[in-house]
């Protein structure tokens, strides 16, 4: 920045062989109305010359850095949290797309609450092509919501994420979490701080990284996660636990078999009785929470032809969300305007 002074946010952009997509992005962030911020790209030793699509914007904005091989996406975060100069940095992913208010309402958000750490937004889900055809992905907004929800789903989608760049330093990300060290940096960071998202749809997110891919190390990270957020919550558990907790946090294509759903209530129960006592999340928030996964696996019981485990308690779980309606109804309409909501 001119005369040394510092830029209000650093937007980190990492990139590994995007460069068919990364043009994409990059003017995405340099057309921000907001134009106080350094954009920081960092390329992972890509092969591709996605370097030269960075090298060709002449923004005095732009700070480039070529690694001279691949080391990771957490090493690279580490890097670009090392290297950024902006009181606050912003996450962008080299095949995603900003709104152009993007920065504006998360800076101007996180300077009118010095107690939240870092804020997100809604997200719209496009396909392969860049093309909006899928579901928007709706997140809680309210930090205590939140907190109450994090053992139980990923609340954040990073490349939306905005945070004090001190308290990203605080924390880093961990290198052993080669999948999904996004989300253990929030798990953890939400131990200390308040984390809020924008219910605005400010991202538009194309999926396909490696965490969304099945596979052995995938599988291995997403436990290593809940055994250490279980860890910290101080409930006994072994890893029979942490194998179907892991199924908790994630419903897609899932049938709970009879012996799961026994568990389940076990488990649920044991959980909500344990944060009664040790207060690590907010209450009634986790209760609701935990009210929620049960009903949700009766549900899903139901739709497998399964007889759910304790029906007889169906209308008291439910009662339980009663305080959440307002929270459940600005979700749905949410999700009704990104049906049909269109930026870029």
């Amino acid at each position: 920045m001119a005369g040394g002074r510092k830029p209000r946010p650093t937007v980190f952009l990492p990139v590994f062989n995007r460069a068919r997509l990364l043009a994409s992005a990059i003017e995405s962030v340099l057309s921000q109305s907001f134009g106080d911020f350094e954009l920081l790209i960092v390329d992972d030793g890509s092969t591709d010359g996605s370097s030269d699509v960075a090298r060709s914007y002449d923004d005095p904005r732009i700070r480039l850095v070529v690694s001279a091989r691949n080391q990771g996406i957490p090493r690279t975060r580490n890097l670009g949290l090392e290297l950024a100069s902006g009181e606050y940095l912003a996450n962008a992913d080299s095949d995603d797309w900003s709104h152009p208010q993007r920065l504006a309402r998360q800076v101007a958000f996180l300077d009118a609450h010095p107690a939240i750490a870092a804020v997100g937004s809604w997200v719209l889900k496009t396909d392969a092509s860049g093309t909006r055809v899928r579901a928007p992905l709706i997140r809680p907004t309210d930090p205590r919501s939140i907190r109450g929800r994090i053992l139980f789903a990923t609340c954040f989608k990073n490349p939306t994420m905005t945070a004090r760049t001190g308290v990203l330093r605080e924390f880093g990300y961990r290198e052993q979490f080669v999948i999904c060290s996004d989300i253990d940096l929030w798990s953890r960071v939400s131990e200390k701080y308040a984390l809020a998202n924008l219910p605005k749809f400010l991202v538009r997110y194309r999926p396909g990284g490696t965490s969304h891919q099945p596979s052995a190390p995938g599988v291995a990270m997403r436990r290593m996660l809940v055994r250490d957020m279980l860890t910290s919550f101080g409930v006994d558990f072994d890893e029979s636990d942490v194998e179907r907790h892991v199924m908790l946090r994630n419903f897609s294509g899932f049938r709970p078999t009879p012996d799961y759903l026994e568990w389940a209530e076990q488990w649920l129960g044991g959980l909500a009785r344990h944060n009664a006592r040790s207060r690590w999340y907010p209450e009634p928030e986790f209760g609701r929470t935990v009210a929620e996964r049960w009903l949700l696996l009766q549900l899903r019981a139901l739709a497998a032809g399964q007889r759910p485990v304790g029906i007889a308690r169906i209308a008291s779980r439910a009662s339980a969300l009663a305080g959440a309606v307002p929270d459940y109804f600005a979700q749905a309409m949410g999700y009704l305007r990104g049906r049909t909501h269109r930026f870029g």
